[in-house]
């Protein structure tokens, strides 16, 4: 595939699931006002933009698939990135464990979309093959 056409095609893809994000996020936090029962919407919130990281890294995978042999995982990458990222994530509202950071940190919106993000793309460049 040309490469222009696969970068039109990325953007226009991270574009549409931004829209389709912000539309479910808005019927989860509706839901959730209206029965009390926020889980849900949060746990949404903490991996929703994980697939955004995977889109941008898509065009290593794209080549690293048409390679032969078998994948394995660069772990330099996920360890200096993937597993912080993943601590971000989850430590705050899945584990009942104390945080590291300050919770005014670990619970900042802003923050957790940025992981996010950070924690799909460096996944995707964790990968590599023999």
């Amino acid at each position: 595939m040309n490469g222009k056409i696969l970068v039109i095609m990325q953007s226009a893809t991270v574009f549409g699931y931004l829209i389709f994000i912000s539309w479910i996020d808005m019927k989860l936090q509706q839901q959730a006002a209206f029965t009390k029962n926020f889980y849900f919407y949060i746990i949404f919130g903490q991996f929703a933009y994980i697939p955004v990281g995977f889109l941008i890294g898509l065009q290593k995978f794209l080549r690293l698939w048409k390679k032969e042999g078998r994948f394995k995982w660069k772990k330099r990458y996920g360890v200096g990135f993937v597993v912080p990222c993943a601590y971000f994530l989850v430590v705050p509202y899945l584990l009942p464990v104390d945080s590291l950071f300050p919770y005014s940190m670990m619970t900042h919106p802003t923050i957790s979309a940025v992981v996010q993000v950070v924690f799909g793309y460096y996944f995707m460049m964790s990968l590599d093959k023999d």
